[in-house]
């Protein structure tokens, strides 16, 4: 118990926020390549660019789980469902959890995407955030939203990138204290057909510097992938792989943090076309 603590205290100095990032990278797809999303289009798009969810079709079901450095009250959990529909958009929910019994933060999202034509595909996020503090203290909540895009400027090239929270929403508490604005800005490019590289910069108000994050995936066979990825402020090495099982997609990966450790994640994704 005493490690958990040590260990906990030790991240949110590092992260230099209350905890968990609001605009961490979901899906094991996304944290085996370092967590650069910004420019993916699958379920988790949810929560990574919202805008990214425009190119999927029919229904798609995910179930996600982290465990950071192996500790249960650090434990990060999703679970979303999409739906598109012609000539309307595509329409999604997501709800997260991180934390355990004596604190946890909770996300509600409502998410609308659609295709502007292949140069521009937007998203947005509404969502709310509930914070909960054991030993009798009140539940506190705020709302935000976050804003992306994405273009396919040419058959392998793909940009991408969100805002997050430019309202600067606040936590209703005493102090009102502001949740952080996010940027990040992204590529994505298709050196073959079994064989893509990404790259993104995020900047984060509540965060000194830049956050650079990069990652590629090589398809070894028809439904077998190979990843690897870096990110760098704080500076993690990650690595996975995923299988696509009909049309069920599993994807696990692992990422080493220089003081921390070992940290787990695994995605599952289910589409019915």
């Amino acid at each position: 118990m005493k490690k958990s603590i040590f260990i906990l205290i030790i991240y949110l100095l590092i992260n230099r926020c209350s905890a968990f990032d609001l605009t961490r990278a979901t899906g094991g797809r996304a944290a085996a390549l370092g967590r650069a999303s910004v420019c993916s289009q699958d379920l988790w798009a949810l929560q990574n660019n919202p805008a990214g969810l425009a190119y999927l079709k029919g229904w798609h079901f995910g179930l996600y789980y982290e465990n950071q450095w192996l500790l249960k009250e650090t434990a990060f959990k999703s679970g979303g469902i999409v739906k598109s529909f012609d000539r309307i958009g595509c329409f999604g929910l997501l709800v997260t959890q991180f934390g355990g019994v004596d604190y946890s933060e909770n996300q509600f999202g409502i998410v609308y995407a659609r295709d502007f034509g292949p140069y521009l595909q937007m998203g947005l996020r509404f969502e709310y955030l509930l914070f909960h503090w054991g030993d009798g203290y009140p539940n506190r909540g705020a709302p935000s939203f976050e804003l992306g895009i994405q273009s396919q400027v040419t058959e392998k090239l793909r940009l991408g990138a969100t805002i997050y929270n430019p309202i600067r929403a606040r936590l209703m508490t005493i102090n009102e204290d502001p949740l952080p604005i996010d940027l990040c800005f992204g590529l994505s490019y298709q050196f073959t057909n079994d064989f893509v590289a990404q790259c993104e910069l995020e900047k984060n108000s509540e965060r000194e510097g830049f956050q650079l994050r990069s990652g590629f995936e090589y398809q070894v066979f028809k439904r077998f992938y190979l990843r690897a990825g870096v990110q760098c402020n704080p500076n993690l090495l990650s690595f996975g792989i995923g299988y696509e099982i009909h049309h069920l997609h599993v994807d696990v990966a692992a990422q080493l943090h220089q003081a921390l450790g070992t940290s787990l994640q695994i995605s599952m994704e289910y589409s019915i076309p």
